[in-house]
């Protein structure tokens, strides 16, 4: 059973109606759009006093601003592209660089954490182009094997998205050494089946209504472009292991048959955490005992 400070989590996130926020059409889902257009224009603050003892510095990659946090002295071997999650539209906060540090430390890794272009001012294209600039600069420091992409919900979908991305467009680009994904967007929209399944699941998630990803979808790509929102319809063959993490309790785990079929398909290595009774991407509330044990997880993925 959830512990209380989980439930407690999950009972504050249905009372403000978070879905709800998330849940519009039309000229409402356009004022939602506009109203996180101006979030993005906030500067992200950085929690230095909580990252004492680390290196955090700032580069410019292209137009695309990027920390990269390091352990204090430490000079490491390997390296993390940290992709955030918010439906490329909702900006990260202090909690994603501090998870940045908790990795870099635990792992002994250099962690990239760019500040990608979003929707609506930008299409996934745009994102796509921004992120591979930051993994090539990495590879100029890196072999690729030493290499790790690591994504949260639409950051999730946006690390296979670059994979595929790099296989049809960038193919002198060598893909990174595994994937580390929780609670991945991998098909937008969703087939029938998936949405029946995210159907039967919405009265449980107090995060994602299942409307939004048709609404987001060609916010985000059309046309020749459609496949970049869908990287489980595409062939995934010679892709590095992934690791997989969703919560019995988010409507985004309709996506996993299809994740685990297409790697049965392709010959790539999965290994999946099911997180029972859990919601969308808890690793990110740290103050809850469960989101502490699934961290331990993600570490050892990321090795």
């Amino acid at each position: 059973m959830p512990s209380i400070q989980c439930r407690m989590v999950s009972g504050l996130f249905k009372l403000i109606g978070v879905n709800k926020m998330l849940d519009k059409q039309g000229e409402e889902f356009e004022k939602l759009l506009e109203s996180y257009r101006k979030k993005q224009k906030k500067p992200l603050e950085v929690p230095y006093k909580k990252l004492a003892g680390f290196d955090i510095g700032m580069k410019i990659v292209g137009e695309t601003t990027c920390y990269v946090v390091r352990k204090s002295g430490d000079k490491p071997q390997k390296a993390v592209l940290y992709l955030f999650g918010g439906g490329y539209i909702l900006p990260p906060d202090s909690g994603d660089l501090i998870l940045c540090g908790q990795i870099a430390e635990r792992i002994g890794a250099e962690v990239w954490f760019p500040l990608y272009p979003m929707a609506p001012e930008h299409r996934l294209r745009e994102t796509l182009q921004s992120t591979l600039r930051v993994y090539q600069s990495m590879l100029e420091r890196f072999d690729a094997r030493d290499i790790r992409f690591f994504g949260t919900s639409s950051g999730g979908g946006q690390a296979m998205s670059l994979c595929v991305y790099i296989r049809r467009e960038q193919t002198d680009v060598p893909l990174p050494g595994k994937l580390v994904l929780q609670s991945p967007g991998l098909q937008v929209p969703p087939s029938d089946q998936q949405k029946a399944e995210m159907e039967k699941r919405a009265k449980d998630d107090v995060m994602i209504p299942p409307r939004f990803f048709d609404s987001i979808a060609p916010v985000l790509a059309e046309g020749d472009d459609a496949y970049l929102l869908s990287p489980i319809l595409c062939d995934l063959s010679g892709f590095p292991p992934i690791d997989v993490f969703y919560g019995t309790k988010e409507v985004m785990i309709a996506y996993l048959p299809d994740l685990q079929e297409v790697c049965r398909k392709c010959g790539v290595s999965l290994t999946e955490h099911i997180g029972e009774g859990m919601m969308h991407c808890w690793g990110a509330m740290e103050f809850v005992p469960e989101a502490r044990a699934v961290r331990e997880e993600y570490f050892a993925a990321l090795q």
